[in-house]
């Protein structure tokens, strides 16, 4: 030690000394701060911020629940509002509707009969006018379908329809088979009939020709292939209309009923309904020899102040052929027995139809010139109109 201190040099020498003679001093705390390296930093950034960002999303969640509930309830006032606003729009409309059923029931009870029949041919032009639209429109969808079917040179298949084929056989007057169909068909042509009642009775001026009215004729139409057969009546009758209109159904649909033994033998061949009667008719030449085959639909419309019977003749029935030598009656035929009073009655009657020229193979009148063949329907239906009369009263 002594040899150590004494290579010691004097100034290094006389600091030991005093470090050895100063006290010791108190020990103190060591704090050693570290600086952090870059992982460690960047785990507490992102640990603040996804701190942070909770805190934000907690914030936002709320915001958003805030703001859509304040949405719904908005959408809910609305529909709210929107809700009791139709309510008044139907409330108030109701209110118009009663008022204009009020007007127009006073209306069409204080019209006069000039004034409803004008109603009632305005309702029907318009009723014809969308008819008439609605066919054009099936004319055209036809035409395009056809023009398809050239195109693509296929047959159409059995089972497809046009989608107016409904309209098709009663317009043509043809019955099916299929007893659904005939019904159906047999309403629409008599419903037809029934809606152009009036305009027939406007056309042929029966509106206005006084009672005792009586008019056959038998001319060529203006195509100069078939006759064409007018008959009108107008008679005034000391009973009531109700009455005069029930006999009229009760002969008519009576199968064995004798009223019409000197006119044709008639046939029931269908009931369809209480309203609604199919049969047969076949007209004698001089009360011995058939000579006109008649199937005809008719319809009863019972009305405030009228009842109307609608008869259409049907040309084309594979469940009922006509027997051959036989003309087959085309026309139409309407009787209108109208209140006057409750003991008075007056009957209109209107029946228009054609018939061929050339009368059919094996008929009795095969041999007969054109004029005589005139002559012999205009005969037989005046005769028949005169039985025609005594019947209905």
């Amino acid at each position: 030690m002594t040899d150590d201190l004494a290579t010691w040099s004097a100034p290094v020498l006389d600091s030991f000394l005093d470090l050895l003679i100063e006290p010791a001093a108190e020990p103190t705390l060591a704090i050693t701060v570290k600086r952090a390296t870059p992982v460690a930093e960047m785990t507490m950034t992102r640990r603040l911020s996804y701190d942070e960002d909770d805190v934000n999303s907690s914030a936002s969640d709320a915001t958003c629940s805030s703001k859509n509930s304040t949405a719904q309830q908005r959408y809910r006032k609305r529909q709210k509002r929107e809700l009791e606003y139709l309510r008044d729009q139907v409330a108030e409309m109701s209110a118009h509707l009663t008022v204009l059923k009020s007007i127009r029931g006073l209306e069409t009870s204080q019209s006069s009969f000039w004034e409803k029949k004008a109603r009632v041919q305005k309702l029907s032009s318009q009723k014809a006018a969308q008819e008439n639209a609605r066919l054009k429109d099936a004319v055209e969808e036809q035409l395009k379908i056809a023009e398809t079917l050239n195109q693509l040179l296929v047959k159409r298949p059995k089972l497809a329809a046009f989608p107016t084929m409904d309209t098709v056989d009663w317009r043509l007057r043809r019955l099916s088979t299929d007893k659904a169909s005939r019904d159906a068909c047999l309403r629409a042509l008599l419903q037809d009939g029934y809606d152009h009642v009036d305009t027939m009775l406007l056309r042929q001026n029966l509106f206005d020709v006084p009672s005792g009215h009586k008019s056959v004729t038998v001319r060529l139409n203006e195509a100069g292939t078939a006759l064409a057969t007018s008959v009108q009546g107008v008679h005034r009758i000391a009973s009531n209309y109700l009455t005069l209109a029930s006999r009229l159904w009760t002969i008519w649909n009576d199968p064995h009923n004798t009223e019409f033994e000197r006119i044709f033998r008639s046939r029931v061949l269908d009931k369809v309904d209480d309203n609604i009667v199919y049969c047969e008719h076949i007209e004698h030449f001089r009360g011995a020899v058939p000579y006109l085959y008649r199937l005809c639909a008719t319809q009863r419309y019972i009305e405030n102040d009228r009842v109307v019977f609608v008869v259409q003749t049907i040309l084309d029935d594979p469940l009922h052929p006509p027997p051959p030598g036989l003309y087959v009656s085309n026309d139409q035929l309407t009787v209108i027995f109208e209140r006057v009073s409750e003991t008075e009655t007056i009957r209109r009657l209107c029946v228009s139809g054609e018939l061929p020229i050339a009368p059919p193979p094996g008929s009795p009148l095969t041999d007969n010139p054109q004029h005589l063949i005139c002559d012999f329907i205009l005969h037989e239906m005046t005769q028949c109109f005169d039985q025609l009369e005594a019947v209905f009263g």
